[in-house]
């Protein structure tokens, strides 16, 4: 029987992971499955993550809990605005409790939460929705290797900056 890698700096992993919000409902969208791979101790990895994985073995899970402050930072309240619904190119879209995205004649997207909607306005709040939240990550890691030279200069390819 084939002992199990263990992740460790010069490895190749492949995670797949799962975002949530604590203490909030989590949009689909926010929480549909993701996978990732990555040299351990070369890519960049937020930090709580690359402690919580190091060490780990194939086929462990492991849930990591980011604070705010590591993840999307603080809720600002000078992120809820009201805005004229005849400002938006859908405002027959716009429902109470729900987001609203669109996309602007300069090509920015745009997307915020309806707190309120009345009287041809509407309460937005642009905040993101892990704002001031803790974010559950749960990770399953999938497959661990020993990077090769490709990978090494894949690594470097994607980690070389400009500027």
């Amino acid at each position: 029987m084939e002992e199990k890698r263990i992740i460790a700096p010069n490895m190749v992993v492949t995670l797949s992971y799962q975002l949530e919000i604590e203490g909030k409902k989590t949009p689909s969208w926010f929480a549909r499955p993701m996978r990732v791979n990555f040299v351990f101790g070369r890519d960049p990895l937020m930090p709580i993550i690359e402690q919580a994985i190091s060490g780990a073995r194939e086929g462990e899970e492991i849930t990591v809990t980011i604070p705010p402050e590591q993840a999307y930072g603080p809720y600002d309240k000078n992120l809820v605005q009201e805005i004229s619904l005849d400002q938006l190119k859908h405002p027959e879209q716009v429902q109470e409790g729900e987001y609203y995205q669109e996309v602007t004649p300069t090509g920015r997207q745009i997307m915020f939460y309806v707190l309120k909607k009345d009287d041809g306005k509407v309460v937005a709040d642009f905040n993101h929705p892990a704002a001031g939240h803790n974010v559950i990550m749960k990770i399953k890691v999938d497959e661990v290797r020993q990077a090769t030279a490709m990978d090494f200069a894949a690594c470097d390819m994607r980690n070389c900056g400009g500027g």
